[in-house]
């Protein structure tokens, strides 16, 4: 049992670096140093690998559609619980801006779950849509990038388009 824990923590440790990482990327790369900027992405890259190896060692990777029917069920529980304690403590503490975002979020989660709905379906009828995500909130649009953000108002140049 031991060794399952370990892979669990190790893929947690690996995939909140893949994400640091590329976020210390965004910055150098704002304050223009590419070379930097392409290192910390590399090592995201890597990082990346070792969490994806520890998920499918706990055979957390299934078929597509029971992959598809965990994420659904994953979104819902973390918009009805998670997000709900977070913005309330948020607020209590005065933390706007951190309210704010968890706000985005569970918005955005509920959405997730929506899109993961149309994909079951879409394993029927074969379709594969196109995707956009907008950069400050992470809204995920399908078809067509819309006039602004339906969750944080950002114009339509705030997308970018998922290959």
């Amino acid at each position: 049992m031991s060794t399952e824990q370990n892979l669990y923590d190790a893929f947690t440790g690996e995939a909140k670096a893949a994400v640091r990482l590329t976020a210390y990327a965004r910055k150098a790369e704002e304050e223009e140093y590419e070379a930097i900027a392409k290192l910390f992405r590399a090592v995201s890259a890597s990082e990346s690998i070792h969490a994806y190896n520890n998920l499918r060692l706990l055979k957390e990777i299934k078929d597509t559609e029971t992959n598809l029917q965990e994420a659904l069920a994953s979104e819902q529980k973390i918009a009805a619980v998670a997000y709900g304690k977070f913005i309330a403590e948020a607020e209590a503490e005065g933390k706007e801006a951190a309210a704010t975002m968890f706000s985005y979020a569970r918005d955005v989660e509920d959405r997730h779950a929506k899109l993961y709905e149309m994909a079951l379906q879409h394993l029927v009828a074969d379709e594969v849509p196109d995707y956009f995500v907008c950069s400050v909130c992470g809204y995920v649009a399908d078809g067509a990038v819309p006039d602004k953000c339906p969750i944080c108002g950002a114009p339509e140049d705030k997308f970018f388009a998922v290959e």
